[in-house]
């Protein structure tokens, strides 16, 4: 059972994500049930009434109805976009490429990705307070649970660089408590290849591609745009019109020997959309693991640092070394409950900490 403030939150999720409305989010589904699964159907028992299952074995081939149902790219666009703008960082064009990033609309499955990389540009660029503003949208309450956990370490890290130490054990303590489930769903996943989220996703999945306002609930506890690895989909589509397939034969009552092979075709497709999930969940893990050993090393840096400005703060501060900050500060303008217009809009004000005596981590 899914809680109130959990069920809103994948509304939010969805409707950010491209759902214009829940009403058009059935109308979609209900189209593509009649284009893919019913069409499909009526052409396998036409088949199945010719002379032998020559055309019948045809179309469980699958293969002109992946072609037509799993396109190699939904938002073309935006992934071109994406494309560009991460050539443009690697070529350490941070302005060029952060111009491309912004053409990532809201509603593209692009969108958290173009955030988070807007603030590795920013970052780069030293620009601390913007890296900042983009974390500020990622590790919000809206979106905390279903974001990259790398996000949480560029706010770390960016914290760190400010000296922002006490903002460093808070993004630290809010890693553990909007991570912590789904990155151990995700570690199970890794070993079992299927979990209560994705079974239910098999089961109501008749939309192909997926996109992420049909799956809403899942990303809080599946890897990170799972729904978008077409191998994973190809065998997903696999499943579901064997499934359609077994149906019919069942009503038919006839074909033992044909309802064998689909069935078999089935289970092999089950198999391998279980390990392809394995794999995602692999990746994911490992990147998480990489994560957390990166945030301990920063809490520790922060923990030292603080030690050593206490006994070095008068022994190596000099008048005129610095510009004297006082306490270190972040300002923001909201009570923690973002309205939805005004994500990735932020902006965040940061006094700077002296540099030259830092140990480089």
């Amino acid at each position: 059972m899914i809680s109130r403030s959990m069920f809103f939150k994948n509304i939010l999720i969805a409707s950010l994500l491209g759902t214009a409305s829940i009403a058009g989010a059935a109308a979609d589904l209900q189209r593509s049930e009649t284009l893919v699964l019913k069409n499909w159907g009526q052409s396998f028992e036409k088949a199945l009434s010719g002379k032998d299952n020559t055309a019948a074995l045809k179309l469980l081939d699958f293969k002109a109805l992946e072609k037509a149902s799993l396109p190699k790219c939904v938002d073309c666009s935006g992934k071109e976009s994406m494309k560009k703008a991460r050539l443009a960082f690697a070529k350490g064009q941070f302005d060029e490429s952060l111009k491309l990033y912004n053409q990532i609309p809201k509603g593209s499955d692009y969108w958290f990705e173009a955030i988070e990389e807007k603030g590795w540009a920013y970052f780069r660029k030293n620009d601390s307070e913007k890296a900042l503003a983009q974390t500020k949208t990622l590790i919000s309450p809206q979106f905390g649970e279903v974001v990259n956990s790398e996000a949480y370490f560029l706010r770390s890290l960016t914290q760190l660089r400010i000296c922002d130490y006490k903002g460093v054990f808070e993004t630290h303590e809010t890693f553990k408590e909007r991570q912590k489930t789904r990155v151990l769903e995700v570690q199970k996943l890794a070993e079992t290849g299927m979990n209560e989220s994705f079974a239910k996703v098999l089961a109501k999945s008749v939309t192909f591609p997926l996109k992420a306002s049909d799956v809403a609930e899942s990303l809080l506890t599946l890897p990170v745009l799972y729904y978008k690895d077409l191998d994973l989909q190809k065998e997903m589509l696999r499943f579901k019109v064997s499934e359609k397939a077994l149906e019919i034969l069942k009503d038919l009552n006839t074909q033992p020997t044909l309802q064998s092979q689909v069935s078999k075709i089935q289970q092999e497709s089950f198999a391998k959309l279980k390990n392809r999930m394995k794999q995602l969940a692999k990746s994911e893990s490992e990147a998480n693991f990489r994560i957390v050993q990166k945030l301990n090393l920063i809490e520790v840096e922060a923990i030292q640092r603080i030690h050593t400005d206490m006994k070095l703060a008068q022994e190596l501060y000099s008048k005129g070394d610095f510009n004297k900050a006082g306490e270190d500060q972040l300002v923001f303008m909201d009570d923690g409950r973002p309205w939805i217009d005004e994500l990735d809009k932020y902006d965040v004000a940061a006094k700077t900490c002296p540099q030259n005596i830092r140990r480089k981590m």
